[in-house]
């Protein structure tokens, strides 16, 4: 990234897979360029409504516990949007958490978006890691020893991916000439992913 560029890294946590699929927590941190901007934002959203078992298991968020710590949806994207602006959001899936729990909540709810559909990290990570079998968080957190906080909270998950990108991602697409937001973006959609790798395999 360019020192003066403006972004956005996002994680949710959520009620399952069936739709209409609501947030029970929204994480994030504002970066500019590759460093750090102010604190990380997290909040938690009570819909009032049933949580799916495995995602309850997974996250361990229950119905009762947003009841007593969530946030009213409404005033909890408001303050989600104070934050992120118009940022371009970069999440670990962006498909899941843009497209389908994001933006059809903004919808559904009748507020206004928060930040700007960015990059995949995921999809930037099948072209630049090379070390791993899979391209979980979970098995990038091991193998290159991210965090030791407890993944599927999102405020947790969201620190994995900072520490991934100032570590790791950060030197790879440096060091391939790849710089700046539009540059980075247009590489995570690059094909095919066997010559991006080459592009970017580390010494």
């Amino acid at each position: 990234m360019h020192p003066d560029e403006e972004w956005l890294i996002v994680d949710t946590e959520t009620t399952g897979r069936n739709r209409p699929i609501h947030a029970v927590e929204i994480a994030a941190q504002r970066m500019l360029g590759w460093k750090r901007s102010g604190p990380v934002f997290e909040v938690l959203l009570d819909h009032d409504v049933p949580i799916e078992p495995e995602a309850e298991r997974i996250h361990g968020y229950s119905r009762r516990h947003l009841r007593q710590h969530g946030r009213d949806p409404e005033e909890a994207h408001a303050e989600f949007r104070t934050y992120a602006g118009e940022r371009p959001v970069v999440s670990y899936n962006l498909s899941f958490d843009w497209d389908q729990v994001l933006v059809p909540e903004y919808q559904r709810l009748g507020v206004r978006q928060s930040g700007t559909k960015g990059f995949c990290a995921l999809c930037l990570c099948r072209r630049v890691v090379t070390e791993t079998d899979n391209y979980r968080l979970e098995t990038l957190k091991e193998h290159f020893s991210l965090s030791s906080k407890r993944s599927h909270r999102a405020v947790h998950d969201v620190e994995s991916v900072v520490v991934l990108f100032e570590s790791l991602i950060r030197k790879r697409l440096g060091s391939a000439g790849i710089v700046g937001l539009q540059a980075v973006s247009d590489f995570s959609r690059r094909t095919p992913v066997a010559k991006c790798r080459d592009q970017v395999r580390p010494g």
